[in-house]
């Protein structure tokens, strides 16, 4: 997967996400965790860089497992990270109600279908390089 071809469908989930991040925080209920909403979409989108990066490079790398043991880091740190973010948000801003979790989750899942997405598709691409390189 070519590096424009990633940016490309990153800027094309984020666009509309964003714009579903305002709206959704336009809820009575959501408007004061409109922060979090930012915050966790500029997270995930980091996030998405950040593996995008990292996989291409272990996708390209002679050794074979490399890829998959990013996979599962990224599946660890992306959980502890997730949780962090959660609970540090709890500590500091106390919110009155559990809702804030709703547009929070969604981010989530978005964002873990679009990197399995670029993930399998990237480790697909490198793979069929290398199978043309040594044929």
């Amino acid at each position: 997967m070519e590096n424009s071809t990633f940016y490309k469908q990153l800027i094309f989930i984020s666009a509309p996400t964003a714009v579903a991040v305002y709206f959704i925080h336009q809820i009575p209920a959501l408007q004061e965790h409109l922060s979090l909403g930012w915050i966790s979409l500029g997270f995930f989108i980091g996030l998405s860089v950040f593996m995008f990066l990292v996989g291409k490079r272990a996708a390209a790398s002679e050794n074979k497992n490399n890829f998959t043991n990013a996979f599962l880091i990224f599946l660890m740190l992306k959980l502890f990270l997730c949780a962090s973010l959660m609970i540090g948000y709890l500590k500091i801003f106390e919110p009155e109600t559990k809702l804030f979790i709703l547009p929070f989750f969604s981010l989530y899942i978005i964002y873990t279908i679009f990197e399995v997405f670029f993930l399998i598709k990237l480790g697909k691409t490198q793979n069929k390089a290398k199978e043309v390189m040594t044929s």
